[in-house]
């Protein structure tokens, strides 16, 4: 006998709260989840629960400075390892906003990543930067209007996102220049236009030869 598909049994414990001993407080809403399932895939929610702090005699996390909806997507993935990039259908002010806003995908992926750092859960956050740079990929020639906003957003330290996103421009260049708002971004983030540069040098074999060819000269 084959074993059941586990994500539909641990996607109804998820929405009737069933066996629940955690609860997870964001904007007024109050997430019945099990520490067996967040605990065990978050050092964040672990250590808030054991050892002293208030939510370990509550049994309850409480997330003040964290968007519902992000959050909502977050315990989504802990329960089946997926989460909706613009569904918010229990959310009618987070669906509202996203309707209206076509790069309500890319935002959503870049808060749950930001969230996935936060909360220390590798996998999600590997799965949020996967997402983002796939939208960047499709979405070249609107990345200008959005990339300064998301480039303010990553952490310093976080230099493999910001990387992968200079690589992107990259394979884009004749579209990403095409919008004028990239010159002024250029200019603002001078670190976006000498990666970019790079790039485009690295993955140019004879461009790559004269600028050898230039440093020898150089050197001479």
């Amino acid at each position: 006998m084959g074993f059941p598909d586990l994500q539909p049994i641990l996607q109804s414990l998820l929405d009737s709260g069933k066996y629940s001993d955690l609860m997870i407080s964001c904007e007024g809403r109050n997430f019945k989840v099990h520490r067996a399932i967040v605990c065990s895939q978050s050092s964040f929610f672990d250590a808030a629960v054991k050892g002293g702090f208030k939510e370990a005699s509550l049994s309850q996390v409480d997330l003040p400075d964290d968007e519902l909806a992000t959050i909502h997507r977050v315990i989504s993935f802990l329960y089946v390892q997926d989460y909706g990039e613009t569904d918010d259908l229990d959310f009618a002010k987070a669906a509202s906003r996203e309707n209206i806003d076509p790069h309500a995908a890319m935002w959503n992926n870049l808060r749950v990543f930001m969230a996935a750092d936060k909360f220390d859960i590798s996998p999600l956050k590997s799965l949020a930067r996967t997402r983002l740079l796939n939208w960047i990929d499709k979405n070249a020639k609107s990345l200008p209007l959005v990339l300064q906003q998301i480039w303010i957003t990553i952490p310093p330290l976080e230099t493999e996102l910001r990387d992968a996103i200079i690589k992107a421009i990259s394979r884009h260049t004749q579209e990403f220049l095409t919008h004028d708002d990239s010159i002024v971004i250029m200019k603002d983030i001078p670190d976006i236009a000498i990666g970019v540069l790079r790039k485009v040098v690295d993955e140019n074999s004879f461009l790559k030869f004269d600028l050898q060819r230039s440093n020898m000269r150089r050197r001479c």
